[in-house]
């Protein structure tokens, strides 16, 4: 996209346009994780210092009626009720936010941006949480709008524009939901950037109204290097937050209660068992004042302060709020035998996410399941022992590569929601059973028809086949250069000890495998 010259940026007439006016201004609130941005759903009304006196009113012509006189001025009752009002809608935002995480910054009386990253585990993927809050709020009788986004600028964005209706927006793609927002939005943004002085800004978006620019979308899509050249440092910093970009990292609001414990040791610590007792050290104070509030922990983030002034951060996100000092002591000692740091630790610093305490109650009718703590534990065990990519639950893949699937982690309590949601059936469904990798088996076979098989493991399957189905050929990764490159003939066979089959033949090699066998 070609951009004007100066000499279109010259316009014969000044324009004037008119920019909201906010109670409060305060700098944007940026950060890379997960993040949530909640505002009120309500109309602005100016302070009386904000007042400015209207113009007097032209006389009337002759013939025309006389103008009707101006209605009542606001009086300070009026402003103070208004006040008040706000003032409880913002500590009611305040305690929603402080119900779901310790890191909020607030934006003005009716804004609060809240880092939401450690909430997975506990309530899911980012519209889970984002149901969550607006479930919260409207138990509390909170008409808000609720923002989730990788950054805190996208947020605001996806906030402040009066074209979305929707009072829940949640997005992972940020260039896709940023772009088709008004300019507007991207100006209101800016009008609470105090780095700025209001003129340029103002200019900034004048010139951008002229080239014909509508949408944060094509200004985001114009090259930075020329709108610098044009612009200067305050309009490249303006396509920055068209883009998404947080100018700088969230600040905590210090009247939010947070658990934190450091520790700076005299002497480097290299080993984890020596660590291990700092990190009890640290955990039994945090422990105890999670009880005292009532809270447990939803995720622990450790940061590590090494001798090359470098900072090792570990996020662990727990499957169950859990406050138990020497299970959270477990599980960073595990994390970081599965993730050790590059040098030695100067300084150890644990911060927990609080989250409300859960109340078990156990069944009579049901199976007793082992407890968060225990399953907690013997994953990270387990992870360490084999890495987190070959630990959890499998869960099988849209695609047609044979035996494609991936893992995730364990839940028991997903397992069981999945099963309840799963219908009746008047026969069982049928099982394959695969072998990974498959068994190579010698195969007698009539003009590509399998008659015979034969395994030289003992205790599988064998014989003489009864019927069989197929072959169903199929192939592909051929543009990979990985290996994972396949072309096969399946068979679904019968044998004669009563056995049920899955083969296939490699077209490649020739060679006959059994896949699995159906239960």
């Amino acid at each position: 996209m070609k951009i004007p010259s100066y000499d279109d940026l010259t316009p014969g007439i000044s324009d004037v346009h008119p920019r909201d006016t906010f109670d409060q201004v305060t700098r944007l609130v940026p950060c890379d994780e997960l993040v949530v941005r909640i505002v009120r759903r309500e109309s602005r009304v100016p302070s009386p210092q904000s007042r400015v006196p209207s113009p007097a009113p032209p006389a009337p012509s002759h013939g025309s009626r006389p103008p009707s006189p101006d209605p009542r001025p606001p009086t300070p009752e009026l402003y103070a009720s208004i006040r008040a009002r706000t003032d409880a809608t913002a500590v009611a935002l305040m305690a929603l936010a402080r119900d779901f995480s310790p890191r909020i910054e607030r934006h003005r009386d009716a804004c609060v941006v809240l880092d939401v990253s450690g909430l997975g585990r506990l309530l899911g993927d980012p519209h889970g949480i984002a149901a969550a809050l607006h479930r919260t709020a409207a138990d509390r009788r909170l008409d808000i709008r609720i923002a989730v986004a990788p950054t805190q600028t996208a947020a605001q964005l996806l906030t402040l524009d009066p074209m979305i209706r929707d009072a829940v927006s949640v997005t992972d793609d940020i260039e896709a939901a940023l772009a088709p927002l008004t300019l507007g939005a991207l100006e209101r943004l800016v009008g609470t950037e105090t780095s700025w002085e209001p003129p340029a800004a103002s200019r900034t978006f004048d010139a951008l109204r002229r080239w014909g620019i509508r949408t944060v979308g094509e200004f985001a899509a114009l090259p930075p290097d020329e709108l610098a050249a044009r612009f200067g440092q305050a309009g490249l910093a303006i396509h920055r937050l068209a883009r998404g970009v947080d100018p700088r990292p969230l600040l905590a609001d210090p009247g939010v209660p947070r658990f934190v414990q450091s520790m700076e040791l005299e002497w480097p610590i290299e080993e984890l068992e020596p660590l291990s007792f700092v990190f009890a050290r640290l955990l039994d104070p945090l422990s105890a004042a999670l009880e005292r509030a009532d809270k447990a922990g939803a995720a622990i983030r450790l940061a590590l302060r090494l001798v090359d002034k470098t900072t090792h951060a570990r996020v662990l996100q727990l499957p169950a709020p859990m406050r138990d000092p020497r299970v959270l002591r477990t599980l960073l000692t595990l994390d970081l035998e599965s993730h050790p740091p590059a040098a030695a630790i100067d300084v150890v610093t644990i911060e927990v996410d609080p989250a409300p305490s859960r109340i078990v109650q156990f069944s009579l009718l049901e199976r007793a399941i082992p407890s968060p703590e225990t399953l907690a534990t013997l994953t990270a065990r387990l992870n360490a022992l084999v890495g987190e990519d070959r630990c959890g639950s499998p869960v099988l893949l849209d695609s047609h590569r044979p035996d494609a699937f991936a893992m995730q982690r364990f839940d028991p309590d997903e397992r069981r929601r999945t099963i309840a949601a799963v219908e009746p059936r008047e026969r069982p469904p049928v099982v394959l059973r695969r072998f990974r990798p498959p068994v190579a088996i010698r195969v007698a076979n009539d003009h590509g028809r399998p008659t015979q098989v034969a395994i030289d493991r003992r205790g599988m399957p064998g014989g003489r086949v009864e019927q069989h189905a197929g072959p169903w050929r199929s192939s592909g990764a051929w543009w990979q250069a990985d290996g994972s490159y396949w072309d096969r003939d399946e068979w679904d066979v019968a044998l004669s000890d009563g056995s049920v089959c899955r083969l296939y033949r490699d077209r490649e090699t020739g060679r006959w495998f059994l896949e699995g066998i159906v239960d």
